[in-house]
């Protein structure tokens, strides 16, 4: 309650002061003497319509400040919209030369490949993980069949297990259910490329006495149909002799990154 009093007390005195200030500055009182009003008065109400006009001023700047404020926040918002705008546009353009190269890679071995290819676009891929294999937007309607191979520009995919009008489920090269035919580059040894249960792959039947080394390059063979011969499946990152000693493994390093895949060709003429 004494807040309150005290508060309309001093507004009170202000707004006295500033009628007092109103009627000394009238035209009417100002062509009248006002000598009866005497000296102590006079100096008083020039005191207050200082304090008044200091008052109204400091007023005006706060206000003036504040509207510059609120212009600078809105200003301030105005740009970081823009800028996480510019953002986003730059990722888009970034993901769009990305892809743009990724298909002029399909496209440029289209053009020097015999084989007859169709693109497609890695959709999906297997949630349980208990099957290596990915989902491409290319099905029966666009001429895919099953064990059709699978083939990046870098090397062998997969092939075709399933298919439907508008899509086809690809078996990796590394999943345990998978094989292909494959050779030995150097040495000419062929055996049969499989993957694995730790979704690597592996490559049985090389003869005891095969020289085999690491990093041999290992292509298919061009056996059971799904792959023409020729074609990069990885690298021999290791090599061991079976206990039955009657054929060494040696294991494979895959050429394609499967983590990575996004765009693949399908062998239409294997």
């Amino acid at each position: 309650m004494f807040r309150i009093a005290l508060t309309h007390r001093r507004w009170l005195i202000l707004m006295l002061s500033v009628v007092a200030v109103v009627i000394l500055l009238s035209p009417g009182l100002q062509k009248r003497p006002f000598h009866f009003i005497g000296e102590p008065m006079t100096s008083l109400l020039v005191r207050l319509q200082s304090g008044v006009m200091a008052l109204t001023g400091g007023v005006g700047n706060i206000w003036k400040g504040y509207i510059a404020l609120v212009h600078t926040r809105r200003e301030n918002q105005r740009l970081i919209q823009e800028l996480q705008q510019l953002q986003n546009e730059n990722l888009r353009l970034q993901e769009f030369a990305l892809e743009n190269s990724r298909l002029q890679q399909l496209l440029d071995f289209k053009q020097v490949s015999n084989l007859q290819l169709a693109a497609a676009r890695v959709v999906g891929r297997d949630p349980t993980n208990w099957y290596q294999t990915v989902m491409i937007n290319k099905g029966d309607r666009d001429g895919l069949r099953v064990d059709m191979g699978v083939i990046t520009p870098t090397g062998v995919v997969g092939r075709i297990i399933k298919t439907t009008p508008a899509a086809s489920q690809v078996l990796l090269l590394t999943d345990r259910n998978s094989s292909v035919a494959a050779l030995i580059q150097r040495t000419r040894d062929e055996g049969l490329v499989e993957g694995t249960e730790a979704g690597l792959a592996r490559m049985k039947y090389l003869p005891m006495l095969s020289e085999v080394n690491v990093d041999d390059v290992v292509l298919t063979s061009g056996l059971a149909g799904s792959f023409p011969k020729g074609l990069m499946i990885g690298q021999v990152s290791e090599v061991y002799k079976k206990e039955d000693g009657l054929f060494q493994v040696a294991q494979i390093q895959p050429a394609v990154d499967f983590t990575r895949l996004e765009e693949v060709l399908v062998i239409l003429n294997p």
